[in-house]
């Protein structure tokens, strides 16, 4: 990908982090974290260490929504701890950006291993059979126009639903890093108006954790495959 597309998208998706960190959508006694979304696709089409200066970003402008935009909400106490707001935004994406090559990784391997073994199948076969079968592997490979609109379509599947299982985590890592290092440094103190109680923890989840899974597993992969699709073009 060219170097002026990259940094363009890449201003454009911070702009969007720092964008969504200062207009919450509070939900009660929390908020929903839509700045996961820009980070989220940084992860998936983007190197490791930018990945993590977008989740750099997303924990510093959550930092300062706390003490601004966000002042009134109930949770905004909590926040005002970078080790709360910064921190544990930090290893989001690094989490997303790590399931997404782990998994890519390993489809590589068994992949390899298949052809691997059906090399060393072929081997064995008589010659005439053998002439036979790339007759028809020849044959199906010109004309077939179909069947490669199908593979195209099942690696693309395939890809969306690793964006989708890599956005579902780092979410998770998100939700779980945030309410532990809560829960670590507040358990049983009152912040603010709230005492950091399990009921207090676990209305936080119900509240933001269903739905930013739903919404960050459904809306990332699509923006993340067209990214890339996008980058593949420009090199």
């Amino acid at each position: 990908m060219k170097k002026s597309h990259r940094i363009a998208l890449l201003a454009f998706e911070l702009a969007l982090i720092v964008i969504f960190s200062l207009l919450p959508i509070n939900l009660g006694a929390a908020s929903l974290a839509l700045t996961l979304l820009p980070v989220l696709v940084i992860a998936l089409t983007q190197d490791l260490k930018t990945a993590v200066l977008g989740g750099l970003i997303m924990g510093l402008t959550s930092l300062i929504g706390a003490f601004t935009v966000g002042a009134a909400s109930l949770t905004a106490p909590l926040f005002r701890n970078p080790l709360v707001s910064v921190l544990p935004r930090i290893c989001v994406p690094a989490v997303a950006w790590g399931v997404n090559r782990g998994i890519n990784a390993l489809q590589v391997k068994i992949t390899s291993r298949g052809k691997v073994k059906t090399e060393e199948g072929e081997t064995h076969v008589g010659d005439g059979k053998e002439t036979a079968e790339a007759e028809d592997v020849e044959s199906r490979e010109t004309g077939t126009s179909g069947e490669a609109k199908r593979k195209s379509a099942l690696e693309r599947t395939r890809e969306i639903v690793v964006y989708a299982i890599s956005s579902a985590l780092g979410v998770c890592a998100n939700t779980a890093l945030v309410l532990g290092t809560i829960w670590l440094f507040y358990k049983g103190k009152t912040v603010g108006d709230s005492a950091i109680t399990p009921e207090f923890m676990a209305g936080l989840v119900s509240l933001n954790f269903v739905i930013e899974v739903i919404v960050m597993t459904v809306a990332t992969p699509p923006i993340a495959y067209a990214i890339r699709k996008q980058q593949e073009k420009n090199r």
